[in-house]
Formats: structure tokens, sequence, C-alpha cells
């Protein structure tokens, strides 16, 4: 019959069995790791969206203040298609303008002085 061995390490000559020892160094660099990680996560995460979050909101800006100008510009545009001089024009752009200006001038809050 054959004989199996087992899996048993042989002893060395202190008596100790020969088998993957951990190394010290490869713990140490692990938890400082790990700890680089942790930190990073929790100051570079929330940094990297604030600022996403400040440029993201400057673009929208300035592409909104785009297309409100375009758009006022666009309304002129048509309006002056309406027949009579170009004063009607402004004079109707105006009286819309000074509309929804009194309109939000009454839903205001006065501060307390």
């Amino acid at each position: 019959m054959s004989q199996t061995s087992t899996s048993t390490p042989a002893p060395t000559s202190t008596g100790a069995a020969v088998g993957p020892e951990p190394d010290w160094t490869d713990q140490v660099t692990d938890l400082i790791v790990d700890v680089v990680d942790r930190v990073h996560d929790k100051t570079t995460g929330p940094l990297i969206q604030v600022a996403r979050a400040v440029v993201y909101g400057t673009v929208a800006a300035i592409v909104g203040v785009l297309v409100l100008v375009v758009g006022l510009i666009v309304t002129i545009r048509l309006l002056d298609l309406i027949p009579g001089d170009i004063w009607t024009a402004y004079v109707g752009a105006g009286a819309v303008f000074t509309l929804v200006g009194l309109f939000m001038w009454s839903k205001r809050h006065p501060a307390a002085a």
C-alpha cells in the first residue's frame, strides 16, 4: 500500500513548524495604507463633491445668463416684426418687465430694521 503524507510541515532545528510566517513589515504597511485610505475617503471625497458643485453651479449660472440674454434679444426681434416703429417693441417689453417687477416687489418680505 502507498503511504499518504499529511500536510504538516517538517520541524526545524528549533522545533517550530516551517510555514508561511506573517511578515510584520507587510502588516504595518497594510495598516498604514488602510489608515491613509480612510482619511482620504473622509476628507478628499467631500471636497471633490463641493468642488464639482461649485464648478457645475458656475457653468449653469453662466449658461442661464446667456440663455436669458439671447431670449430677450429674440423677444425684441420678434416684437419688432409687429407693424410700426421699433419703439413700440421697447415699450411693450418695458411694460412687461415693469409688471413682473411690480409683482415681485409685492411678494417681497421687508427686512426687520
